[in-house]
């Protein structure tokens, strides 16, 4: 295979539950918004990694611009079913939909993780892609992330 020939290998999902302790606040001196949601807990499952979101463990700080594009920084643990702590960070966009529009909303992430070596430390060196949905009632984000082959 060509190094130029790149495909997706589906590896696991994440559900992240957030708290009711929101804040936003602004607007900022460059323009915008900073936001803030906790990340209360959650859980992971694929054919590559299982386990949970620590609870109480982050947050998504993100930029609201004045665009409407909100730039998604979220910070948090995972704890693999073996035991393993695993940092996250995700970084990417979150597009919303012009209202009246058919187009859904654009959730898409590149996830950075720092993990112990062991059975987990793929995930250090291996570029991983993720696209998400935002869902109510329960308030939590819905992830699914695709290794880089």
């Amino acid at each position: 295979m060509s190094p130029a020939n790149c495909r997706l290998k589906h590896v696991f999902d994440i559900e992240v539950l957030f708290g009711a302790d929101r804040a936003i606040f602004g607007p900022l001196p460059g323009g915008g918004s900073q936001g803030y949601t906790p990340a209360i807990g959650g859980t992971i499952s694929g054919p590559r990694l299982s386990g949970i979101v620590v609870p109480h463990s982050g947050a998504d700080y993100a930029l609201v611009r004045d665009d409407g594009t909100i730039e998604l920084s979220a910070h948090y643990l995972l704890e693999a079913d073996d035991g393993t702590k695993i940092y996250i960070q995700n970084r990417g966009y979150l597009i919303r939909a012009a209202p009246g529009e058919a187009k859904p909303s654009y959730f898409r992430l590149t996830p950075y993780f720092r993990v112990p070596a062991g059975p987990h430390d793929w995930l250090s060196r291996t570029v991983i892609v993720g696209g998400g949905e935002r869902l109510t009632d329960p308030d939590r984000s819905l992830f699914r992330y695709y290794a880089l082959v």
